[in-house]
């Protein structure tokens, strides 16, 4: 059973589009059980937090669903902020999720996780 918020983000899918000069960007497939979805994600900071966050997709439901709900919970945060974003997390903003679209969830918290790499490495230099 899909939950309105699944629905909602399917069916209107925000911060859809690129970035033109992101500060950090993320690709990732998935190769779960021969769903082949790929996505790139990508994020400018302003200040210390988010400003914005959009992804490309060429993705079944779940997966735009997922990056849609995971980009509208990166803006405005801080990377430690960030970093507490998972797939329990989103799972408990939906309510539920057939298993069969779990990996469309581990897709999403994948991409998140290299951008945080990405943006901690930033901060390092």
């Amino acid at each position: 059973m899909y939950t309105k918020i699944y629905l909602d983000h399917f069916s209107n899918p925000r911060n859809v589009g690129n970035i033109e000069s992101p500060d950090a960007k993320a690709e990732v497939v998935n190769t779960e059980g021969g769903c082949f979805d790929t996505a790139t994600l990508f994020v400018t900071m302003t200040e210390d937090k988010i400003g914005e966050a959009k992804y490309l997709l060429k993705a079944c439901s779940g997966t735009i669903m997922a990056f849609s709900l995971l980009s509208t919970r990166m803006q405005g945060k801080s990377i430690p902020e960030v970093k507490e974003i998972s797939f329990d997390s989103l799972l408990t903003d939906l309510g539920e999720l057939p298993e069969k679209k779990h990996h469309s969830l581990r897709l999403a918290i994948e991409a998140k996780n290299k951008i945080v790499e990405i943006l901690e490495n930033k901060q390092e230099c």
